[in-house]
């Protein structure tokens, strides 16, 4: 099974693989107004209490983001990001994935997330609604589906990785 993960484009992916949040501690910010600190460690903490491993998961979706002119912020993300896809399968086989988990959705600005623990056959690669992001209301990642991918150790190498 393809899964897909938007990187920046300044990356090093195909030289140390795509990294957890764990592996690099400066996207903690990215989680600091949720997690209502600036501590590292504390948002590391606060992480791992949404879901264990969450601090060790690769977020990914089922398939490219289709822009369809309704939200600037999709829009700068694949402009601005590099797509990499990778076989879900092949992870699995290798013994990398620890578990998975589907984000079910989110309030506005990603409160009150709901996760559901999955096996790899409940992914749902059915086609997504796109026109539902709507960033001016907080709303991206928490109204398209997707999941994350707990990696026993926080990252998936580059060999299972290509860019799109």
């Amino acid at each position: 099974m393809k899964l897909y993960h938007y990187a920046p484009k300044e990356n090093t992916a195909l030289k140390d693989g795509l990294l957890s949040v764990s592996k690099i501690p400066a996207r903690l910010k990215v989680y600091a107004k949720r997690a209502g600190t600036e501590n590292p460690k504390e948002i590391m903490s606060w992480l791992e209490k949404t879901f264990v491993g969450r601090s060790r998961a690769v977020s990914c979706l089922t398939e490219p983001i289709k822009w369809q002119g309704n939200d600037v912020v999709l829009k700068k993300i694949v402009d601005g990001s590099t797509l990499f896809s990778f076989e879900l399968d092949d992870l699995i086989k290798d013994n990398l994935v620890e578990v998975i988990y589907l984000k079910k959705c989110s309030d506005a600005d990603g409160y009150n997330e709901k996760f559901e623990k999955i096996t790899v056959r409940e992914i749902d690669c059915s086609a997504l609604d796109w026109g539902k992001v709507n960033t001016s209301k907080g709303l991206l990642y928490g109204v398209i589906r997707h999941y994350l991918i707990v990696l026993k150790n926080g990252y998936i190498p580059p060999k299972y990785l290509k860019k799109e």
